[in-house]
């Protein structure tokens, strides 16, 4: 049987306070508008992805967000990742039999490793996303991913990854204890073997032993699908996205971004700039009638000089906003397309709201035709 076609991947980066989750809610909902089966992932433990989309908690199973007049075929759910859950959904997959699983799982090392180990969330979130991707049952997976300097440990994850499960690193971590190993810190230095032992408790050692033992199983396993996962983000069926706002230093954390990604070989598909100033509707000067009768004429006049400069402070202040994007376009590789969000008048919480953001975004029609 011929595997399922791998979802396109849309991921969504940028720093904190410039509307990334809601942008990334009303991308997935306007992606479902468009006929396709869409889910949207979110890697920051934060709920805004389930305020944003006006429903109750999510989780690391796929939640379905009930978006009202869907066409025949497409649909939006929504998850959390669940760090820790999804790592033993990892063990499970790639332990190799029941007796290897259990004694990973039941592990004292494991439940450090799979909770609070540094890259572990981000690895994580890689496999979540790969996952999602490869099941057959999206045809697109929109990841809204945590502000962009965390966002990079994201990015790096995968090769992490494959860099831990090289053969020489776990040859020597995999040594039964009684040969070496860990059983060498123990023996060789009494000062580590004490701080590992306050930090995780009296059996470190020979947990750490005994988890890296029963990790062989699990070797190869996760080492393929570190690769296959670095092959994802560098995939043409991949695009990420630059959610960011005509401000200086969001605009600043783009563009440290985008260098990111172009040193990583990484498709950019482009900007969504968020709370864009709108120009006014009418060229000329406001006009106004005469003075009531019950409002002196001297407070009347002042009141009309202030009203008649907010037209070209408005005009002044989209100048400067177009200059600040063309910037961002100069650094952008090729003909990278840019989306402007406008300033909305009230704070999205509802469907209504995303779906009136949605109206400025990109279909599935308009990302496929983006080239990298």
């Amino acid at each position: 049987m011929a595997a399922p076609a791998r979802a396109r991947v849309i991921i969504c980066c940028g720093s904190g306070g410039v509307g990334k989750t809601t942008t990334s809610a009303a991308l997935a909902i306007r992606l479902a508008r468009s006929g396709a089966r869409v889910a949207v992932l979110t890697i920051d433990p934060a709920r805004r992805l389930a305020d944003a989309l006006s429903v109750g908690d999510i989780g690391n199973t796929a939640f379905p967000v009930p978006v009202p007049d869907l066409p025949p075929g497409a649909a939006l759910h929504a998850m959390m990742l669940d760090s820790k859950r999804t790592f033993d959904d990892v063990v499970e997959r790639f332990a190799g039999g029941a007796d290897a699983r259990d004694r990973i799982l039941r592990n004292h090392y494991y439940r450090f490793v799979s909770t609070r180990l540094a890259g572990a969330h981000e690895y994580m979130a890689m496999e979540k996303l790969y996952e999602l991707s490869s099941s057959g049952d999206y045809d697109l997976v929109v990841l809204d991913t945590p502000p962009s300097r965390h966002a990079l440990d994201f990015l790096a994850a995968p090769e992490k990854m494959v860099n831990l499960m090289d053969e020489g690193v776990m040859r020597w971590l995999v040594l039964p204890a009684s040969r070496g190993g860990w059983r060498m810190i123990e023996k060789g230095s009494d000062i580590l073997a004490k701080v590992l032992r306050t930090m995780l408790g009296e059996r470190t050692i020979t947990d750490i032993a005994e988890f890296f033992s029963a990790f062989q199983s699990l070797w190869e396993g996760f080492r393929q699908r570190s690769l296959d996962v670095r092959e994802l983000l560098r995939s043409p069926d991949t695009r990420f996205l630059l959610v960011t706002t005509p401000a200086p230093g969001a605009r600043a954390e783009a563009l440290h971004f985008l260098e990111v990604l172009q040193r990583s070989h990484m498709p950019f598909g482009g900007f969504l700039i968020n709370r864009c100033a709108v120009a006014p509707i009418h060229a000329g000067p406001p006009r106004f009638g005469p003075a009531p009768a019950n409002v002196p004429e001297p407070g009347y006049a002042a009141m009309i000089a202030a009203l008649s400069e907010g037209p070209d402070r408005r005009r002044r202040l989209v100048a400067a906003q177009e200059g600040a994007i063309a910037e961002l376009r100069a650094h952008a590789p090729g003909a990278a397309p840019i989306w402007r969000i406008p300033e909305m008048d009230e704070e999205v919480h509802d469907l209504a709201g995303l779906d009136l953001v949605g109206k400025y975004l990109p279909d599935a029609t308009a990302l496929a035709e983006v080239r990298p």
